[in-house]
């Protein structure tokens, strides 16, 4: 696509991003000025901070989501970035501040806790539960859901929703991708 004369770098935000969570900056560190180390597969291990970054899970308009391994912690979490990188506006950035730190003041068994909001080499991040399973829109991809899962579904989201609401919190992109089902069948 063209960009302006205003371009970073003369990069989109999408290109400017991915050289900004490279694997490699050129100069033989990780993401985040980790030395990259490899793997007993012999794969390269890529850090950002106190993560290791495995795969991508899911991305949308603001944020793209990893499945990370937190260091100092050893577990296994979410780890969100702003979509935009180094790039993001302030507005971007105080939004997506705002969506981790109304999350993290929920404390509820089927919303997604939030562990950490920081900024890490100018990226913006947070961390939360990495949840195991599908999502609600892959889920009845495969086929109607029988009326009473459905409906026990609806019923425990609601309450969850309803409590986001009691404690200020209104979900401004909620849809069934955004739903997530655990391996105890719970949506979250």
């Amino acid at each position: 696509a063209e960009l302006g004369s205003d371009a970073p770098g003369g990069a989109c935000p999408a290109c400017a991003l991915r050289g900004a969570l490279s694997p490699e900056t050129g100069d033989g560190t990780a993401v985040g000025g980790s030395p990259n180390a490899l793997s007993s597969s012999g794969t390269k291990v890529h850090y950002f901070g106190d993560y290791e970054l495995m795969e991508e899970v899911g991305r949308g308009g603001m944020g793209v989501v990893y499945r990370a391994r937190q260091v100092s912690l050893n577990r296994d979490v979410a780890l969100k970035m702003i979509l935009a990188g180094r790039l993001a506006s302030e507005t971007e950035v105080k939004r997506f501040v705002h969506e981790a730190r109304a999350a993290a003041n929920l404390q509820h068994p089927n919303i997604v806790a939030v562990h950490e909001v920081n900024v890490h080499d100018g990226q913006h991040y947070y961390s939360m539960d990495l949840i195991e399973g599908r999502n609600l829109e892959e889920l009845v991809r495969q086929q109607p859901l029988p009326a009473l899962e459905a409906a026990e579904y609806v019923s425990i989201i609601a309450d969850a929703i309803h409590f986001a609401h009691e404690h200020g919190t209104l979900h401004r992109d909620l849809k069934p991708t955004n739903i997530l089902i655990d391996i105890f069948n719970q949506p979250r």
